[in-house]
């Protein structure tokens, strides 16, 4: 049997890097030949509580038998694959009317193959409805690894219009366009005064905001107590879109995603993760009269995947499942979530380490600092945590069986259970004990 040592020295000599949501971009010790439930297990056979999902996907677990019997069944009763992935597919109508159903924005839908395309695509029709130039994005806000949306700091200097600027510490890469990061403008989230003084400025020649509704990305940073209301009448004023990327908070917060939680409805949405159960497929949907500039052809959308069953069906049967018993998914996870953040929150104050412990529905972080209040509303409340002793509190865990992504993110699947909490929370005892 091939061990992970085995398997690190195969993986160095053939793949160009690891997976993007490893930190550091090296390769992990560990490389992971099967998974049940919440569990996981490495070539050399150590099991492990996984908390990271495939960074957010797996809502329903790995192996999850009622997803897979239903996927099942949806493919042999609905199509064949190999007749179906050049046209136009039942199941993708079927799909579009879960969406209008549940999802309050969406009066139309479009489907994409991963969520950073699907970014792009929308940037492009908001222009083409608008005929405006520039978006507007926030501070540790993530919308893909493309060029004009990855990274770049706040410009504290700019005097005329707020471009970002590149720098190391936010997702720098070689390679950019140079010019790809005058398309946006760069703003502070949750500070309502700022974003209104640049739309004063310059809201005429803005076509797009986007940002996530929940800040999953980088704190799980909830927004301020009417925040996405104001914002929702400042693009009314100016006649600019609202979009927002619900591609980690979407059908995972609730069945009517994030802007069904806060009742402030977006022009526009993007959606991947949690909605395929673990397969890839990403969409957008939005308002009627700008989804139909696709239908004219006045914007161009191409891709041989775009519609392809596998996912299609993998989006519906998750809808289904979501759907079933009054929320009980939803209420599943609220009991083991709760009572995984308060053991955490007990563990580290008894053993003395500053520890910030905040999410949503579904995904939480825990961060190595004291921010002196209960509530973080921006990233930067988190300036001076100490980045070392995340990265150890991650490598620690997952010597002691526990998975977590990068800066302590936990994603929260209906495979987890109890006995899945009380191992984990035994871990990092002995963990904390340790740093």
């Amino acid at each position: 049997m091939t061990s992970n040592a085995e398997f690190l020295e195969r993986a160095k000599r053939v793949l160009a890097g690891a997976h993007t949501n490893l930190p550091g971009g090296g390769f992990a010790p560990r490389f992971i030949v099967r998974g049940e439930g919440a569990h996981l297990w490495d070539a050399d056979g150590k099991e492990y509580i996984d908390f990271a999902l495939s960074a957010g996907p797996l809502i329903f677990g790995h192996s999850n038998p009622e997803f897979l019997q239903a996927l099942k069944n949806q493919l042999d009763t609905l199509w064949s694959l190999n007749s179906t992935i050049y046209q136009q597919s039942a199941l993708e109508v079927e799909l579009a009317e879960k969406f209008v159903q549940h999802v309050p924005c969406a009066e139309k839908v479009h489907f994409n193959p991963t969520a950073s395309e699907t970014v792009q695509l929308v940037i492009r029709l908001t222009r083409a409805y608008t005929s405006r130039r520039y978006f507007i994005r926030f501070e540790g806000h993530y919308h893909g690894w493309f060029d004009n949306v990855l990274g770049g700091i706040i410009n504290e200097e700019a005097t005329g219009r707020p471009f970002p600027k590149e720098s190391k510490q936010a997702l720098a890469t070689e390679g950019r366009d140079v010019a790809a990061l005058e398309q946006s403008f760069l703003l502070p989230w949750n500070d309502i005064e700022i974003l209104e003084e640049a739309l004063k400025k310059y809201g005429e020649e803005v076509a797009m905001i986007i940002m996530e509704p929940i800040l999953c990305n980088a704190g799980c940073c909830p927004p301020r107590p009417g925040y996405l209301e104001k914002v929702r009448q400042l693009c009314t004023k100016y006649g600019v879109v609202l979009c927002f990327d619900e591609v980690i908070t979407g059908f995972r917060v609730a069945l009517n995603s994030a802007q069904g939680l806060f009742g402030v409805t977006p022009d526009i949405a993007t959606f991947g993760k949690a909605m395929a159960g673990g397969l890839p497929l990403a969409a957008f949907a939005g308002q009627r009269d700008m989804m139909d500039l696709l239908l004219e052809k006045r914007v161009v959308s191409g891709g041989t995947f775009g519609r392809y069953p596998l996912g299609l069906a993998g989006a519906l049967v998750s809808i289904k499942i979501l759907e079933k018993d009054d929320g009980a998914f939803y209420k599943k996870i609220d009991s083991i979530q709760k009572r995984l953040m308060d053991g955490l929150k007990e563990i580290s104050k008894r053993r003395g380490i500053p520890m910030f412990i905040q999410g949503t529905r579904g995904v939480f972080i825990t961060r190595f600092i004291d921010i002196g209040k209960e509530v973080a509303y921006s990233i930067r409340d988190f300036e001076g945590v100490d980045t070392q002793k995340e990265r150890r509190w991650a490598e620690l865990m997952a010597e002691e069986g526990v998975i977590l992504m990068f800066v302590g993110r936990f994603y929260i699947s209906s495979a987890h259970n109890e006995a899945d909490v009380d191992r984990t929370l035994e871990c990092a005892d002995r963990v904390m004990r340790r740093l």
